[in-house]
């Protein structure tokens, strides 16, 4: 059911994205920070990186596409855990406030996650409502810097959040 809702979300976004007066592109890196329930510790960090793609739909609003992966796995005891994608679909609400555009965004993140051990392997869809807030620091007419933090997931014992940190180019 939330592959359908994740799906009519994208829909609704991709003709805001194509009506929209000015659209960004960026790459983003983040510090996913996870709840441990594979390695038997407190919590692990891996590193992903996503393209955005989005546009201003007007002064307030802003619709935007992720797509991410994983680029350093965790490894521990001959075991390892990746990200093999993530995706999603935010809306955001902010306001241009000279060179900086802070704002709060909500949207909905798809993905699949995979654990390989010595003796058995795992591979898990997440589905979820994300949040998070952020800002971006435009210089000059087009290239800027962006800062976010993002709850991607959180169902249970079960989370996936971060920093990221990323250029973004307005066009």
């Amino acid at each position: 059911m939330k592959v359908f809702a994740g799906a009519a979300a994208l829909l609704v976004l991709m003709p805001s994205l194509s009506v929209a007066d000015d659209g960004f592109i960026g790459i983003n890196y983040t510090q996913l920070e996870q709840d441990d329930r594979f390695f038997r510790g407190d919590r692990f960090d891996t590193g992903e990186v996503f393209v955005r793609l989005g546009a201003h739909i007007n002064e307030y609003f802003s619709a935007e596409m992720r797509l991410g992966t994983t680029l350093s796995d965790h490894s521990e005891n001959n075991a390892e855990y990746r990200f093999n994608y993530h995706a999603g679909g935010y809306l955001s609400l902010g306001y241009q406030l000279g060179l900086v555009r802070p704002y709060a965004l909500v949207g909905f993140t798809a993905g699949e996650e995979e654990f390989e051990g010595a003796s058995w392997s795992f591979k898990n869809t997440i589905e979820d409502v994300s949040y998070g807030v952020g800002a971006d620091f435009i210089f000059g007419e087009r290239l800027g810097v962006n800062v976010e933090y993002t709850q991607y997931y959180d169902i249970g014992d079960v989370t996936y959040k971060g920093p990221s940190v990323g250029l973004v180019h307005q066009f």
